[in-house]
């Protein structure tokens, strides 16, 4: 069982992380206003979260402390599905359908090119 320092030293690196991925979503969709600005925060941050992901893989620059702090703290608070989801659910069909595809297609696009920017880099082929 792990000790309760470890596990405390968990607790404030997710909330470290989530506190700055709070603030910059806000501020990004401060920048980009409506379903654009929660796209462009789910997109950018399945981009950098497949980059986190495939960093410990292929490279190893970001250790367990920093996937804990960025890939759960960060991350968790820098996209919001919740978000994605009420606003789909209060467009029209059509708009809302779009708004679906967009995210889905975009963000799994995100995963894929975070992913091979870290295999680009660490000159591995698939």
């Amino acid at each position: 069982m792990p000790s309760p320092d470890k596990e405390m030293d968990k607790i404030f690196l997710i909330g470290a992380g989530g506190f700055l991925g709070a603030v910059c979503r806000f501020l990004l969709c401060e920048l980009v206003e409506g379903q654009l600005g929660i796209l462009s925060v789910n997109v950018l941050g399945s981009f950098m979260l497949g980059m986190i992901m495939y960093d410990t893989e292929y490279l190893g620059f970001i250790g367990p402390k920093g996937k804990i702090a960025f890939g759960t703290g960060f991350m968790g608070a820098f996209t919001t599905f919740s978000t994605f989801a009420v606003q789909s659910f209060s467009m029209p069909f059509i708009p809302a359908l779009g708004n679906i595809s967009a995210n889905l297609f975009l963000t799994l696009t995100g995963v894929f090119f975070g992913r091979s920017v870290i295999k680009a880099l660490s000159n591995r082929e698939t």
